[in-house]
Parts: structure tokens; C-alpha cells; sequence
């Protein structure tokens, strides 16, 4: 009899008792799901252990909805149009039927209330879901406008171009205030408005970071960073440049005559359901003013844990880590490595009711319930180091550092860690043993140091396969000999790969995870700290210790068919050189 834990997934349960998967084959996809924090469908069709549609079948049975496997030559395309591109590509639905007032709408999520009420709204019809899956309905979606660009952007672009006077190659006025409010007018010009919402609405559907607008002789390129790696997404045309970049100017509610220096805004948007926090940065270019913007989504939840995928050992040493009532835990790694994220999960663990818990940060990421959460203000002159202190004074047992920046605010976040309090920040440096130099640096006294941090972990972000293309292969020479290198037997060994399918916009990746290692501070590497050892050398201890470095931790997730050996070259290799 199947265990329990197979029917608290219904997902598991209901393919189980189909005869489709056995219980071990779902237990071992449970561990894979929280290794990766991919879904249990996702990673049984990556597997090859079931098909998209028995998946599909399976949620139908689970939601008690019915389903329907669709293929866009099955599907009228006037149909498919009753709901505009905008929606169908934002929620992931199409219309597949549709009888006197009733629209029968493929979804992958038939419980998504919003979009239901939203194309009954849209449509005037009444809307009955039926559950398909998400590759049916991309498919059917770019079958009916066309993958790639879509025409509803194309169509903008054209209004865009119709409404906007070239300022590139206007002559230069005396009139300054009547260029300006010229270029405020341009700016508010309804294209132009529509043709930025449309981009950044799809760097938020897309799971996009960042926001590239970049000036060239040819055009304003707009590219996204998706998974840690920028991708081209739309050459927009150059006259209408000066009022795009205008647009974002005001959206961050920036100085739009100011063109000579750099500039910082911020903007706060509604995607659908979903809160999302932009950080607009401007820099002037020989081409124009770039604009990079940083997305925030503010509705997404903490991970848990276990999703970030940190090995068995270091998952077990930072939950013994965090239940201790002080000590600092600092995690280091570059920008965009997801330490802030790694330090909510650990929040997310520890937090109770009986606890106080205060974080700082610039700015606030994730919201937190249960947690009071402040945000620096520089120009106010609310710095870490003055926050910190405030904090200090409101009873905390828990205190989350955004950043330690300075040798200010280490000293002041090692000293609470001293006096009670359990203290969680990040670093950037490349890998664990590199902290204690980097503190030493900074100006904190290495007894400071010695007596107060508990544990350093480095990681990084490493793309994940995409699991619609996922493909096992034989390992060529190059690789082979790099394998050999780190001590793995490459006899009969299969690697994975993505080939490249519309699902991950053909990179072949599609998600993220992390490679981390996980230094807990030991008496003989406290002895080591305050002699002020090199990183080398505590290093070399904490792996004699039973450190797993980083290192050991990619080429693990390359034989486990998590990501690839290019990826890990790329992001940690190159880091050790």
C-alpha cells in the first residue's frame, strides 16, 4: 500500500493509482522537487516517467474540472481572438469553443478567479474552464498571433511611430522649457505609453530581473535578464527614443530635463495580481540615456529551504545553524547570486510569534509576515548603520542586515550578535573563507569576528535544464577530461541538456538553483580568525572539517541532471581562476 505521503500530494496520488508511475519513482521525484523547486508534473514529464497530458489528465481529476487536449489546427483562430493577445499571453489561456453566451477557456490554472472574472468582463460571455497544459496553450497562442514579436506590439510600435516627432534629428532650440514640455507631451502620447506597459508587463510574465533600454546608432534595444542571462527582445525604432526613455523618466518621477547625469527612481506597479517594485537607474550614453530597471516582485513568498536546493549536509548544518538565539550568519556572493532570498528562507524558518523580528534593507525585496520590515533612506540620512542602531532599541531577538558595507555597520551588527541577538546579513566576496579577510579589511577587529559569526555561506545561481527539452547525451573530450579532473569516473556516464524549445525561449534553460557551500565557524577556525589566516588556510581546515566546497556542489548538480557543465563553468569555475 502506498504511503501516505504520496495522497497528501494528490498530484502523486492520482498517477499512482493509475498505474502510471510506482511509489518509488514518486518518492524519488518528491526529493527532486524540493532539491529544485520545480512542480512534481514538471519534473515526472522531464523524467520521462509521464506524458503533458497525463499530467493533465491527473490536475482534471484533481480539481474536479474537465479537460481537453487542444492543437491549433483543431482550434478556430476567430475563436482563439474573442480574448485579446494581451490576456491570453499574461494568464496563459485561450478560447477553444464558443456557444451562444458561454466561452469555453484552456487554462492551466482553471482556479485563477482573476483572469475568469477579467475575460468575462472582456468577452460578455460566460466563461466555463477546462484544464490544459501550459505547452497546449502556448502553442495555440502563437499559432493564432505569431511567436516571437507580438502583433500587438508591432501594431503599438506603428501608432508609436505615427504620433512621435523624431527628436534625434531635430535642429537644437533656444527654448528649452518648450522642448521639454514638447518631450512631456510625446512622452504621454497614449502609444508610447502602451508600448512601455506592453514591455515591462512581459519582463513580469517572462520572470525577468531586470529591464534593459539601451540607446544604439540604429535603434533603443530592449532586452531582458531572465534567469540570470540577458536576452535581445525588441529593436525599437530610433525616433521614438527620446520619448520612451522620457516616459520612464516621469513613470520614476526623475528630472526629464536632466540628461548630463545619472539618475535613480523607483516605480511601483500592478501586473494582474501581482505588487512589483521597479528600481529605475538612467546613465547617459554617446547614444542617449540608458535606462536599466530592476524588478522586485513583492507578491512572490520566500522560498522554503529546501527549494533553493541546497545540498542534504548543507541544509542540515543551517537549520542547526539558525536555531541558535545569537551569532551572525553572514551569506556572501556576487550581486544577483539570491543571498537575500537565502537569508528570507532562513527568516521564514525561525519566525514565531514569540520572536521579534526587524529587518533593514535597501530596498525591502520580500514581504515578511510576522516581521516588521525598514528600509534605508539615504538621503534622509537613514543609513544601515543608523537604522541598525535604532533597532537596537526595539527588543529584537532576530535582525536582518540588508548589506555590510562599511565598518561601521559590521561593528554594530557583530556587537548585537554579541549581546543576544541573532544576526543575518550578506557580503560580497567570492566564497565563504574569504569573509574573514574581507571583515579583516574592513576594519572589524578579528576577536569581534572570532567570537561572533556562526557560519558564512557563498553561493550562486546556476540555470536549471529546461525540463519540455531536456535530452541525455555522451560527454565529449573537453568535457570528459574536465570531469576526470575533479575526480569523476566518466566510464558509461550521460549528461543532461536542454536542446532549446519555445518553452525556454530556445536557451535550453529554464529556472534557477543554487550551488552554495556552507562554512560552519568551528573553535580551531575561531583560533584561525583571530590569527588572521589567510583564506587559504581556513579554507583547507573547513574542508578537513567536512565542507563541501562549491565546487563539489556544481559538478554534483551536473551528474544529478539539474544543469549543465557549461553553466557551472560559466558561473562557478571562472570564479576560481
Amino acid at each position: 500500500m502506498a504511503s501516505d505521503v504520496f495522497y497528501r500530494n494528490r498530484l502523486g496520488g492520482i498517477l499512482l493509482a493509475a498505474g502510471l508511475v510506482s511509489e518509488k519513482e514518486v518518492e524519488e521525484a518528491l526529493e527532486s522537487q524540493h532539491r529544485t523547486g520545480q512542480r512534481l508534473g514538471d519534473v515526472l514529464v522531464q523524467e520521462g516517467l509521464v506524458q503533458d497530458e497525463d499530467i493533465v489528465e491527473a490536475r482534471s481529476l484533481q480539481l474536479d474540472i474537465p479537460h481537453v487536449h487542444i492543437a491549433p489546427d483543431q482550434v478556430d483562430p476567430e475563436v482563439a481572438r474573442l480574448v485579446p493577445e494581451a490576456i491570453a499571453r499574461q494568464y496563459q489561456l485561450v478560447p477553444v469553443s464558443a456557444k451562444e453566451d458561454c466561452l469555453v477557456i484552456a487554462m492551466f490554472d482553471p482556479l485563477d478567479v482573476e483572469a475568469i472574472d477579467l475575460v468575462q468582463r472582456v468577452t460578455r460571455r460566460n466563461v466555463k474552464p477546462v484544464v490544459a497544459s501550459e505547452r497546449a496553450i502556448a502553442a495555440l497562442i502563437d499559432a493564432t498571433w505569431g511567436g516571437g514579436q507580438s502583433a500587438e506590439l508591432a501594431e503599438v510600435l506603428e501608432e508609436a511611430m505615427d504620433s512621435v516627432t523624431d527628436l534625434e534629428v531635430a535642429e537644437p532650440s533656444d527654448d528649452e522649457d518648450g522642448d521639454l514640455a514638447e518631450a512631456r507631451r510625446m512622452s504621454e502620447q497614449a502609444p508610447i505609453v502602451r508600448t512601455v506597459n506592453h514591455f515591462i508587463r512581459d519582463a513580469v510574465n517572462q520572470g525577468a530581473s531586470d529591464i534593459h533600454v539601451e540607446p544604439r546608432h540604429n535603434g533603443c534595444q530592449v532586452r531582458f535578464r531572465v534567469d540570470g542571462a540577458l536576452r535581445d527582445v525588441k529593436l525599437l525604432p530610433k525616433p521614438i527614443q527620446s520619448a520612451i526613455i522620457s516616459r520612464l523618466k516621469i513613470m520614476g518621477d526623475l528630472d526629464i530635463a536632466e540628461k548630463r547625469l545619472p539618475q535613480d527612481g523607483r516605480i511601483a506597479i500592478r501586473v494582474a495580481r501581482r505588487t512589483v517594485d521597479i528600481r529605475l537607474s538612467t546613465l547617459p550614453t554617446h547614444h542617449g540615456e540608458r535606462v536599466v530597471m530592476r524588478l522586485l516582485d513583492r507578491s512572490v513568498n520566500a522560498l522554503k529551504l529546501e527549494q533553493l536546493g541546497f545540498s542534504e549536509q548543507g541544509l542540515a548544518a543551517i537549520r542547526e545553524l539558525i536555531r541558535k538565539p545569537y551569532g551572525i550568519i553572514l551569506v556572501t556572493g556576487p550581486t544577483g547570486s539570491g543571498k537575500t532570498t537565502t537569508l528570507y528562507s532562513c527568516l521564514s524558518e525561525v519566525r514565531n510569534p514569540e520572536i521579534n523580528i526587524i529587518t533593514v534593507e535597501d530596498p525591502i525585496e520580500y514581504e515578511l509576515e510576522g516581521a516588521s520590515q525598514s528600509a534605508v533612506n539615504v538621503k534622509a540620512g537613514l543609513t544601515f548603520a543608523a537604522q541598525l542602531r535604532a533597532i537596537l532599541r526595539q527588543d529584537p531577538d532576530v535582525i536582518l542586515v540588508g548589506e555590510i558595507r562599511d565598518q561601521e555597520t559590521a561593528d554594530i551588527a557583530f556587537r548585537a550578535s554579541m549581546t543576544g541577538h541573532l544576526v543575518f546579513s550578506t557580503l560580497h566576496c567570492n566564497d565563504a573563507a574569504g569573509a574573514f579577510p574581507r571583515l579583516t579589511d574592513m576594519g572589524v577587529e578579528p576577536f569581534l569576528i572570532a567570537s561572533s559569526l556562526s557560519a558564512v555561506v557563498a553561493q550562486r545561481l546556476v540555470r536549471t535544464i529546461c525540463p519540455a527539452c531536456r535530452e541525455l547525451y555522451e560527454p565529449g573530450p573537453d568535457e570528459s577530461a574536465l570531469l576526470a579532473a575533479n575526480g569523476i569516473d566518466t566510464d558509461g556516464l550521460r549528461l543532461a541538456r536542454g536542446r532549446g524549445c519555445k518553452t525556454c525561449a530556445g536557451t535550453g534553460y529554464k529556472g534557477r538553483t543554487l550551488v552554495s557551500e556552507v562554512l560552519p565557524v568551528s573553535r580551531e577556525i575561531r583560533r584561525m580568525a583571530v590569527q588572521k589566516e589567510s583564506a587559504d588556510v581556513i579554507r583547507a581546515r573547513a574542508v578537513s572539517e567536512g565542507m563541501s566546497t562549491m565546487r563539489q556542489d556544481a559538478f554534483r548538480k551536473v551528474l544529478e541532471g539539474v544543469t549543465t557543465l557549461d553553466e557551472v563553468c560559466r558561473k562557478v569555475l571562472v570564479t576560481e581562476e
